[in-house]
């Protein structure tokens, strides 16, 4: 399978790390949160200069109006605008897995994200990567064990049934955090990157960057483009 443009965009969180490292007297990553309708936005500093990002105003994902499809031109235009006024070098993007399993909710941030691509060259790119980061609270793939094909058995899981339930994947995910700002929860996983990439001593004004002996690639480009690649499943979804 040929790579596309957002797998060729998409790196480590520990790389992410390493840039802003490299960009610390003079760079910022942005946090951003993709829901139905809008986009949060943080930004965070080097953590010598302010361990704690800052949530944006959200953006809307579409036009009033318009049709709920992809990103419309002025929120493109819009996160050209925040990314030059902070000096953005890369993002960190939240990836709304719940226990491990991938649903609506991340199929619709790989949606946005390749709209945006295909829009601007200055928002996600190989020169201005991105990450995928799952919150702890939300569960991952390397919190359930594997069978000796590498296969996580939390897929084999049926979910725990409760009388009346209705167990659907437009519904499940999104439900506890729907009311959120999607602007503090982009804070919150840069807050949470950031802790987990950066040992802070805020007394000496020191951050050093601890050796991660654990890969924390969760998702591999060539599984964005195998996910991605699912497009009627995915348009029916996302309809």
């Amino acid at each position: 399978m040929l790579a596309t443009k957002l797998s060729n965009a998409l790196v480590a969180p520990s790389k992410v790390a390493n840039i802003l490292d490299w960009r610390k007297a003079f760079g910022a990553v942005m946090g951003i949160d993709i829901t139905r309708d809008r986009i949060g936005l943080a930004v965070v500093e080097h953590p010598e200069h302010i361990s704690q990002s800052v949530p944006l105003v959200s953006i809307p994902l579409h036009e009033t109006g318009a049709k709920k499809a992809g990103i419309s031109k002025s929120a493109v235009s819009e996160l050209e605008t925040i990314i030059r006024q902070h000096h953005v070098c890369a993002s960190v993007v939240n990836w709304p897995v719940h226990n491990g399993r991938m649903g609506e909710d991340c199929g619709k941030v790989l949606h946005v994200l390749d709209a945006v691509i295909n829009r601007s060259n200055s928002v996600v790119s190989r020169k201005r990567p991105f990450t995928l980061w799952g919150s702890s609270a939300n569960g991952s793939f390397a919190s359930f064990p594997a069978d000796s094909w590498g296969r996580s058995v939390e897929f084999a899981r049926a979910p725990e049934y409760t009388p009346g339930m209705s167990y659907s994947s437009k519904s499940a995910f999104r439900q506890e955090s729907s009311c959120a700002d999607p602007s503090l929860v982009a804070a919150s996983v840069l807050d949470e990157w950031v802790e987990k990439h950066w040992q802070i001593d805020s007394k000496l004004g020191i951050a050093t960057a601890p050796k991660l002996t654990s890969k924390n690639f969760f998702f591999d480009p060539s599984s964005v483009d195998e996910y991605n690649s699912e497009t009627a499943s995915l348009q029916a979804a996302l309809l």
